[in-house]
C-alpha cells in the first residue's frame, strides 16, 4: 500500500491485481490510471483512508470490495467471472453526494442461476453519464438515496433478449436529453420516485407489446417549450420504437405509480416538488 497522508498519490501506469490481493492508499486525493480486479480473486481495494477524491480512468471488478468513499470514475466495467460467479461487486463504503461515473458497462453473467453484479452500502446521490447494462449482472444501487442518468441507459453490445437485466434504484431520474431505452428485459425496479426531467424514454415494442414503468411511489414527468429543429416537434417524454407493431385493439400501459405528475419547465417549474402530483 501507498501513505502519502495529506498528499496527492498518482500511479501512472495500470494495475492487475492477483487473485486475493489487496490495495490500500491513504491520501488526500489519489489518481489510477487503471486498476483490473476482474479475476473474480475476491479483491479488496480499500482507499476509505483518501479524504478528498479518487479519480480513476478504468476500473474493472468481479467480486472486488472497493471502499472508495467520494470518486470520479471514467470507466467502470463489472465482470462475474472466475471464482466471483454468483457474487457481487461491493462499495462497501457511503459514496456521499459528489460521486460519479462516466460510462458503466455490466457484462453478460453466466447464467441466471449464476448472476452476479455490484451493489453499494449507501450515499446521497450517484450521477452516471452512459449506463450499459447485460444479461445475468446485476445493479443494486437501492441503498443510493438519489441516482441520475445524464445520457443513455441502455442494453449494451452484449445485452440480447435471451436473458433478463436486474437493476434497482430507490429515486431514479433521467437527466435532460437523456434516454432510456425500456422492455421486458430490462427489469428495471425503482422504489421510490422517478424523475424525468426533459428526456425520454424509449419503449421497446417485443412481442407486440411494450413492459410496463413501475415506479414505487410517484412519477413527475418535466417537459419544456423547446422544438426540435429537425423533427419540427417537442421533444416527446415517451416514445414507443416500432409503435405499428403493437398488438392492436389491446390495453398498453406505459407507466404506473401512485402518483404521476407533469411539469412545464418552460413556466417556471423545475423540480419534482414543484409539479403538481395527481392521482
Amino acid at each position: 500500500g501507498a501513505d502519502t497522508k495529506n498528499g496527492t498519490v498518482t500511479f501512472n501506469n495500470d494495475i492487475s491485481l492477483g487473485r486475493f490481493v489487496n490495495l490500500k492508499v491513504d491520501a488526500h486525493t489519489a489518481n489510477f490510471k487503471g486498476i483490473d480486479t476482474g479475476n473474480g480473486g475476491f479483491n479488496t481495494l480499500d482507499f476509505s483512508g483518501v479524504t478528498n477524491k479518487v479519480n480513476i480512468n478504468k476500473l474493472i471488478t468481479a467480486s472486488t470490495n472497493v471502499a472508495i468513499k467520494n470518486f470520479n470514475i471514467n470507466e467502470l466495467v463489472v465482470k462475474t467471472n472466475g471464482i466471483s460467479v454468483g457474487e457481487y461487486t461491493h462499495f462497501s463504503e457511503d459514496i456521499g453526494s459528489q460521486s460519479r461515473i462516466n460510462t458503466v458497462r455490466l457484462e453478460t453473467g453466466t447464467r441466471s442461476i449464476y448472476s452476479g453484479g455490484v451493489k453499494f452500502k449507501g450515499g446521497e446521490k450517484l450521477v452516471i453519464n452512459d449506463f450499459y447494462y447485460a444479461p445475468w449482472n446485476y445493479f443494486d444501487a437501492r441503498n443510493i438515496k438519489n441516482v441520475e442518468i445524464t445520457n443513455k441507459l441502455a442494453f449494451g453490445s452484449q445485452g440480447s433478449p435471451w436473458g433478463t437485466a436486474q437493476l434497482m434504484f430507490n429515486n431514479l431520474t433521467l437527466g435532460q436529453n437523456a434516454v432510456m431505452d425500456y422492455s421486458q428485459f430490462s427489469n428495471l425496479t425503482i422504489q421510490g420516485d422517478f424523475t424525468n426531467n426533459q428526456g425520454t424514454i424509449n419503449y421497446l415494442v417485443r412481442g407486440g407489446q411494450v413492459a410496463t414503468l413501475n415506479v414505487g411511489n410517484a412519477a413527475a414527468m418535466l417537459f419544456n417549450n423547446n422544438v426540435d429543429s429537425a423533427t419540427g416537434f417537442y421533444q416527446p417524454l415517451m416514445k414507443i420504437n416500432s409503435a405499428q407493431d403493437l398488438i392492436k385493439n389491446k390495453e398498453h400501459v406505459l407507466l404506473k405509480a401512485k402518483i404521476i405528475g407533469y411539469g412545464n419547465v418552460s413556466a417556471g417549474t423545475n423540480s419534482i416538488s414543484n409539479v403538481n402530483l395527481i392521482e
